[in-house]
């Protein structure tokens, strides 16, 4: 893995507010129930303990809760449009092959003509994005949207038993700033290993690939899980692996963290890590039972989520953890300021 320190170039780097957006249908396990899934509600809630998820409704798009999220920490931050220098949109579920659905979230917010583009790393795409606003900063930038944005519920196949309850539909986004040094994000590190390629994918629809009428009849666009118990192992390992990694990397252990903000795969995945990691409940971020799986966005949205409600104070020390398709690994440790919770307007 890959760890970079802003504090190793003399630097800080922080985050200075952050937004979230769910589409306002939401889904319960009996409405999948209704669309053909083939597990019952007790099944879904018994292998996953997810009970409900929101999913985009008729015309809405993953730039839509892009575009809506990045709104929200911008308007947090209380900066304006033209002092932003960069967008970075992580997603899996782009809003078409191409361009950049980041083109049209920068467009919409009015930004100056600044770089702005997709990243597509699974559901560590919220981590990615983050290092990358980092290392931005630390060389010149003044303001960074991080976006993470992701829906999957356009890529289910909602009788493949291996993934019909898992995925839901978000946004977060962290507009991220120049800091004081060894303050804000102390590390973030990144990692990728391409033996785990096909894990998790969605076999039509690229170059190897393309979309032709009898792969849409053998729903060869959706996503499909090969070998679900080995993608939990890699997963949870990966998780625990990867938290260790980083806080080596800054001299810290697990026990020093307040609050870990896990990849939201699926509530057993999470407790099972929590149980390895020794971590009480009181100590993890978990909402995958209400949100489902988000992607790339799920850490992005849990952030949000638990700075929005009170789970942190300041300087508490927040470890944002992701692992994922391809397989890619991320992690990034958050010392919380008291200008980000007042931002965020959590409840004193």
């Amino acid at each position: 893995m890959r760890v970079f320190r802003p504090g190793d170039l003399g630097r800080g780097v922080r985050i200075r507010a952050t937004g979230r957006a769910l589409p306002a249908r939401v889904v319960t396990n009996a409405d999948l129930v209704a669309m053909g899934a083939p597990l019952s509600d007790d099944e879904m809630v018994r292998l996953s303990g997810i009970r409900t998820r929101h999913w985009l409704g008729a015309g809405e798009s993953t730039g839509d809760l892009a575009l809506t999220a990045a709104r929200e920490a911008l308007a947090r931050s209380g900066l304006r449009s033209d002092e932003v220098d960069r967008l970075i949109l992580a997603t899996v579920s782009p809003d078409h092959p191409s361009p950049a659905t980041a083109c049209r979230v920068q467009h919409a917010l009015g930004l100056s003509p600044v770089p702005a583009y997709d990243v597509a790393a699974t559901c560590t795409g919220f981590v990615f994005a983050l290092e990358q606003a980092a290392r931005a900063v630390c060389t010149g930038d003044r303001a960074v949207l991080a976006v993470a944005a992701d829906a999957r519920s356009r890529w289910l196949d909602v009788t493949d038993r291996a993934t019909c309850a898992l995925f839901g539909d978000g946004a977060g986004a962290a507009l991220v700033t120049p800091g004081p040094p060894g303050a804000g994000l102390i590390a973030v590190g990144v990692a990728s290993e391409g033996s785990g390629f096909f894990s998790v994918h969605v076999p039509a629809g690229g170059a190897r690939e393309p979309i032709t009428a009898e792969g849409l009849a053998a729903r060869r666009h959706t996503i499909r899980m090969a070998d679900g118990p080995q993608v939990y192992m890699q997963a949870v390992e990966g998780l625990l692996a990867t938290a260790e990694e980083l806080l080596a990397a800054t001299g810290l252990a697990l026990t020093d963290v307040d609050l870990v903000v896990p990849h939201q795969a699926n509530r057993r995945l999470v407790e099972r890590f929590m149980r390895l990691a020794r971590l009480p409940a009181e100590r993890v971020l978990l909402n995958v039972d209400r949100l489902g799986n988000i992607s790339g966005a799920s850490t992005a949205v849990a952030l949000d989520e638990a700075l929005t409600t009170g789970r942190v104070r300041a300087g508490a020390r927040v470890l944002i953890l992701a692992a994922g398709a391809g397989y890619t690994a991320g992690a990034a440790l958050l010392v919380v300021d008291e200008a980000l919770l007042r931002a965020s307007g959590a409840p004193a």
